[in-house]
């Protein structure tokens, strides 16, 4: 067997609880990578789906997948420290169990890696939504961005206690799909943290991007995607939004497995929330209060806070119940800061929408940072994350191709070149003398 030793490891790690309809797609996305250095591990939660019948038929056709699980189900948080304890040293990035990369997309990141020598990267991860999350067929969001550009860290964070909303920033490194990080990172945040974990809030994914990037002065971005986002209708972001019974009994679940990290000091030590604006404060100050941690942003404005997250559950995307929750920690987060009577005042006076479905079908969607479109999956014949990751792969290119300067200026030569061959004069065909009397009608 080859060597790879002066190649670098990289690990793409899948943290599990059923989700089995979906991570057999998933899979094929990591099986048709061509990056002579992988592996791939899928840590299962002890689900009650078959999904290790799933992973291991997998690993008998791809020897790079690994199966493993820890000793007992503790819930997605425990599952994700115990993932991340099984990586070698090298590079690692995560994925859901609906999740995907894109072709080639490990060696992208690792060209870019080399040529920027940095060792934390992110880019736009496009989103693939199954039927049922939004419309029946399914749709397809991907960002419109190019090039490649170093971004000071610093100025993200700053963004963040600005904008409170981490989930919306394409720039964040997050190595959940989003992004890879060196194990040496990693291994950094481990060494300030009091328990030696790397999770120090009750989610995994925005937390990273945070406390990475104040480990690191900068860190580069790709406007080139290499995973992407797949979103099925068990994505947890998806049972926090409804007061259906069976997703409230999910939810519930995972509340409870978080019950003992709950958010910072200054949010009142409430129960994990699922508001973005309180995720990214909460994120913010526990890497901050981490020893040494390099990261520096502004006093966190809790005005502002409570003034955006009042605005989240007025989007019309919560289920009454769900608001319910959530306004008694957001009513405990004013009290903590004296601005109990301005978090009353700005509840009566908000208006909100009343729950309706996510937008579906062909659109164009606009953000700070940039713009990017929204496709009717059906329409492509994208039925699952492995579709998409081709569909998404072709589109990335195509878009590259036509607005690209290089490749306009070729194609316009190629069309005069081959407009001024079809004006020279050709030759005469054969006189009739000459075809005429021949009667050899061989070739």
């Amino acid at each position: 067997m080859k060597e790879h030793t002066k190649i670098p490891l990289f690990t793409v790690i899948i943290p599990v609880y059923n989700r089995s309809e979906y991570l057999h797609h998933t899979l094929r996305t990591c099986m048709i990578q061509n990056y002579p250095n992988l592996e791939i591990i899928v840590s299962d939660d002890f689900s009650t789906e078959n999904v290790q019948d799933i992973v291991m038929k997998a690993s008998k056709l791809d020897k790079r997948i690994r199966y493993v699980r820890p000793d007992s189900g503790k819930g997605m948080l425990n599952n994700f420290e115990f993932a991340l304890k099984q990586v070698k040293t090298g590079y690692v990035i995560a994925l859901g169990g609906d999740d995907g990369l894109l072709p080639d997309g490990i060696q992208g990141m690792a060209d870019v890696i080399s040529t920027t020598g940095l060792e934390l990267l992110a880019w736009p991860a496009p989103a693939y939504y199954y039927p049922g999350v939004r419309g029946v067929n399914g749709q397809l969001c991907i960002h419109r961005d190019r090039g490649i550009r170093i971004i000071d860290s610093n100025k993200f964070l700053n963004r963040q206690a600005k904008n409170l909303s981490y989930s919306s920033d394409i720039e964040s490194p997050m190595f959940y799909v989003k992004g890879v990080v060196s194990t040496e990172l990693i291994d950094r945040v481990r060494n300030r943290s009091k328990n030696g974990l790397f999770y120090s809030c009750p989610t995994p994914d925005g937390f990273s991007g945070i406390v990475l990037a104040g480990e690191v002065s900068s860190f580069a971005y790709s406007g080139k995607p290499f995973s992407i986002f797949g979103v099925s209708p068990t994505s947890a972001g998806m049972t926090y939004l409804s007061d259906n019974e069976e997703d409230k009994k999910i939810s519930e679940k995972f509340y409870q497995s978080v019950a003992d990290r709950p958010m910072h000091v200054e949010l009142a030590r409430q129960p994990y929330s699922p508001l973005i604006s309180l995720m990214t404060v909460d994120y913010l100050l526990t890497a901050k209060d981490l020893p040494g941690w390099g990261g520096k942003f502004p006093k966190i404005n809790f005005r502002k806070v409570l003034t955006k997250s009042i605005e989240e559950l007025s989007f019309g995307l919560y289920g009454e119940n769900r608001i319910i929750r959530e306004l008694k920690i957001l009513n405990s987060i004013a009290e903590k800061h004296g601005l109990g009577e301005f978090f009353l005042n700005q509840v009566r006076q908000k208006k909100r929408f009343v729950q309706r479905s996510p937008f579906s079908g062909h659109g164009i969607g606009y953000g700070k940072n940039t713009y990017g479109f929204y496709l009717d999956a059906e329409t492509y014949h994208v039925h699952n994350v492995f579709d998409a990751a081709y569909v998404t792969q072709t589109i990335h290119q195509a878009y590259s191709d036509l607005t690209s300067f290089k490749t306009i200026l070729q194609a316009l030569l190629n069309s005069v070149k081959y407009r001024l061959r079809s004006k020279q004069k050709g030759k005469s065909f054969p006189s009739e003398t000459e075809w005429l009397k021949n009667d050899d009608h061989s070739f």
